[in-house]
């Protein structure tokens, strides 16, 4: 009985022997809190064409605009939509020329294009930028319906139909030896 009491003691050493030589196992935590910040839309305008009249038919301007960057950096996931309107095209009297000259606003249309999610963003896929015909009154342009976070880029185009019977651009003072007045129309875009 003598040796199996010291084969015993023996492995019982050896156990706490390797028990001792193990680490125990330690738990850490990190942590970081992340604040949603805004919605931002960054636009530009545009310079169309000119137009020369004919007096036959409906001629176009037309001129793209820098790059836009819209960017939804709330971390919601909410949808957002960026609205637009703008006021009537029109060429401001001069001072000989003392009456303001107009194009329906109806005539000034935007196609925002391809939008592109920049790296890191949700896909672009489903939000949706068709051509739109503008209007004094707000109207959406473009709509992100499902999670849309990050930032995406486009490049807009802007189209001006001038009919056959559109006055010329007024003169900003003597007719036919200062600048013309071009007709002007102020965009306004909101995002939410």
């Amino acid at each position: 009985m003598r040796k199996i009491t010291k084969v015993s003691l023996g492995a019982a050493a050896v156990g706490i022997l390797l028990a001792a030589s193990v680490s125990p196992s330690m738990a850490d935590t990190v942590e970081s809190t992340v604040s949603g910040s805004t919605l931002t839309a960054t636009t530009a305008g545009a310079t169309l064409t000119g137009v020369t009249l004919n007096g036959t038919g409906t001629q176009t301007a037309t001129g793209t605009s820098a790059q836009w960057t819209l960017t939804d950096a709330r971390g919601t996931g909410a949808a957002w939509t960026v609205s637009v309107s703008a006021t009537t095209p029109t060429s401001a009297a001069g001072t000989v020329e003392t009456t303001a000259r107009t194009i329906a606003v109806s005539n000034l249309s935007i196609t925002p294009g391809t939008i592109t999610a920049t790296a890191g963003s949700d896909p672009a896929a489903g939000i949706t930028a068709p051509t739109l015909t503008l209007a004094t009154t707000s109207q959406a342009l473009i709509s992100a319906s499902a999670t849309h976070k990050g930032s995406y880029n486009l490049t807009p185009s802007f189209s001006l139909a001038v009919p056959a019977n559109a006055f010329r651009s007024n003169y900003s003072g003597a007719v036919g030896s200062t600048a013309l007045n071009p007709y002007i129309s102020t965009v306004t875009y909101t995002i939410g």
